[in-house]
């Protein structure tokens, strides 16, 4: 998985946060190979940057643009296609919650 299949719309289940929570990732306008986008929660939203590296997923995301409120990382499930990702949300008090990203829409031409 690289920069491309992470591009497009994705839903997160996370036990233990209120959903739906959906993330909504771009081309980075500024860094090649990198993503850029948001997170809707309900009630709040935030800003969503980050890569995935020979599988490993990392984003930092930050409710106000300069402090970082939570940080996801995960790894490519084997055989989904890049199509969904496992891993642990902290927020910005350290807490762990286990995620699963599934894509749930491909970019807009």
């Amino acid at each position: 998985m690289e920069q491309p299949e992470l591009v497009g719309r994705w839903q997160a289940d996370m036990p233990g946060q209120n959903g739906p929570i959906v993330l909504e990732l771009g081309p980075h306008p500024e860094w090649d190979g990198t993503v850029k986008g948001h997170i809707l929660r309900p009630g709040s939203s935030a800003v969503v940057v980050g890569d995935v590296n020979r599988g490993e997923l990392t984003l930092e995301e930050s409710r106000d643009g300069r402090k970082v409120t939570g940080n996801w990382f995960g790894q490519v499930v084997e055989g989904s296609c890049a199509r969904e990702i496992r891993g642990e949300w902290t927020d910005e008090a350290d807490r762990p919650y286990a995620f699963t990203l599934r894509k749930i829409g491909d970019p807009q031409p």
